[in-house]
């Protein structure tokens, strides 16, 4: 999901020679993903938007970033970006302050934003080569180095040795809500790649690595075009 709605904000090079050695197995996984979403994710998703407030939905967005935020930390420091873990650092002292837990954002006013950061990201840094194109069950498509890259956030979280099994269940599920605001929201958009594609499996394999090689090496604009730029408008 965020490949796809990340892809709405940038644009990215058309690149069919993807490293796909598995892709047998990866379309079994891509259509048990699909089963998924048709059958649970998607209506609950839709369900959840109509019935619960977008004001509401923003605050969870918010907490959700912020418990987010100590893993940009740790993943900051790690690839060296120590501006960035000095700014969200202090954006998470505030927010979890000032903001209430997260439930506001008060840091975004003072300009306090540092960038993102994931192990997989990191990895990418310290110069693992990307792997090849997998899809994982439930997290979707991946590649090699971004499926360690999730074991890596998984074990990187600095909140999650010091949390209560009530506190982590919470986490969980205001991550949870946060995926099926954003599922339900650009339901348009996703349903037209999942669901309205020739090929999905090779539409969304497209897109992801797309996606996620501008989000990691970046490049001038003017060498990119997006050719789903319409599913987004």
């Amino acid at each position: 999901m965020a490949a796809f709605l990340g892809l709405a904000g940038c644009s990215a090079p058309i690149d069919n020679d993807a490293n796909d050695p598995f892709e047998a197995v990866n379309r079994k996984v891509h259509r048990f993903n699909l089963a998924l979403d048709r059958s649970i994710v998607r209506p609950v998703a839709l369900t959840y938007v109509s019935i619960i407030d977008p004001d509401i939905q923003n605050v969870v967005s918010n907490v959700s970033d912020n418990l987010s935020t100590p893993g940009d930390v740790a993943n900051n420091i790690l690839q060296g970006d120590l501006e960035s873990g000095v700014k969200n650092s202090l954006k998470f002292l505030i927010n979890s302050t000032f903001g209430l837990a997260g439930l506001a954002n008060p840091a975004e006013n003072f300009g306090i934003i540092g960038e993102a950061g994931d192990f997989g990201q990191t990895l990418h840094v310290w110069g693992l080569p990307e792997g090849p194109f997998v899809v994982l069950p439930v997290f979707g498509p991946s590649t090699g180095r971004d499926t360690l890259g999730v074991l890596g956030d998984l074990s990187l979280d600095p909140l999650e040795p010091v949390m209560s099994e009530q506190a982590q269940l919470y986490s969980y599920g205001i991550h949870a809500a946060d995926v099926l605001s954003k599922r339900g929201n650009y339901s348009t958009s996703l349903d037209s790649i999942l669901y309205d594609s020739a090929d999905s499996y090779e539409q969304m394999k497209l897109i992801y690595l797309q996606a996620r090689r501008f989000e990691l090496d970046g490049t001038l604009e003017d060498d990119y075009f997006d050719p789903y730029e319409e599913n987004f408008e």
